[in-house]
This record gives structure tokens, C-alpha cells and sequence, in this order.
């Protein structure tokens, strides 16, 4: 695997694109790019970004409160039965679940509660919150997930991942 990056101050990457080296073969330096990638706007926007992040100490929050987030999650597997899997990595997670149906109304549901959630493959509800997510805004999510999914149950099917049940 090879990975192509924009170097900016002290060489730290902007960005990067990881792909095969029979892909990699096919860039020279300037064919992949963005307009404003290596900018001084956009660079010193990145340094900042990065400057604020380790004074502020995101990564440890993001770790913190991530972690909190999936066992908070694995809580609600054990309670519910069409809870499949719950993955992801800091507050990147996802919940999977045993009915494209029920996890189309859980998603809508939670969207009506202004609580932001997508829903993916189908049966996978993610949660992508911002860096600044605190354990009160996961307990409300949480508490709103266990409602529904108790409110939902007639939805909870056994239709396998990325299929619709019909009925």
C-alpha cells in the first residue's frame, strides 16, 4: 500500500490518499490534487486546526467519551434482542441492526428528536458526532434509542443485513 500525502509545516500531512501500488503508478506528483490542498489559507487553517486539537487535548475526549458512547451501546445490545453488532472506533459508531425496517424508523425517529443519526448498509444506524460531544448529549441519545427500540418492537424482524422485510 502506498500513501500519497500533501506535506505542509513541520511535515505533517494535510491530507493523504492511501490506494495499491499498481494504483500509486498511475500518479505523477500534481495529477491528484485539490485547489486549495496546499493553499497558504488552507494550510495555515490546518496548523491551527492541529494546534488547537493538542492544546485542547481532543484526542483524549475523543477516546473518553467515544468509549463511553460504545459501552453505553453495547448496554443497549443486551437489552434488545435486534441489536446484531455494535463496532466503530471513538465516536465513530455504529449500531447494526436485525431489521432494515426497524432501523429506517429508528433513524427517522431519532431525526424528529433533532438527535442526527444516518443510517447505512441498510440496517447500520452510525453515529458521527462532533468532536465535542459530551457524556450528557450520549446519555440523551442512548435514552432516546432505548425508548424507540422498545416502541419499535413489532419492526424488529429477522431479515438478514441489507435486506428489507416485507410484510
Amino acid at each position: 500500500m502506498t500513501t500519497l500525502a500533501k506535506p505542509i509545516a513541520n511535515g505533517i500531512p494535510m491530507g493523504a490518499m492511501l490506494c495499491s501500488e499498481r494504483a500509486a503508478s498511475a500518479f505523477t506528483p500534481g495529477m491528484h490534487g485539490t485547489t486549495f490542498g496546499g493553499g497558504p489559507l488552507a494550510c495555515a487553517v490546518a496548523i491551527a486546526v492541529i494546534d488547537t486539537m493538542q492544546r485542547e487535548n481532543i484526542l483524549a475526549h475523543v477516546e473518553e467519551v467515544g468509549g463511553f458512547f460504545r459501552s453505553e451501546l453495547e448496554g443497549l445490545k443486551r437489552r434488545h434482542d435486534c441489536i446484531t453488532e455494535v463496532r466503530g472506533l471513538g465516536l465513530m459508531l455504529g449500531l447494526e441492526l436485525n431489521s432494515a425496517d426497524l432501523a429506517k424508523r429508528i433513524a427517522a425517529q431519532m431525526m424528529e428528536r433533532r438527535i442526527i443519526i444516518n443510517r447505512t448498509s441498510e440496517t447500520v444506524l452510525r453515529f458521527l458526532p462532533p468532536f465535542i460531544l459530551e457524556r450528557k448529549h450520549v446519555e440523551a441519545a442512548i435514552s432516546a434509542l432505548d425508548e424507540l427500540l422498545k416502541a419499535n418492537t413489532e419492526f424488529a424482524g429477522t431479515a438478514p443485513a441489507g435486506e428489507e422485510l416485507h410484510g
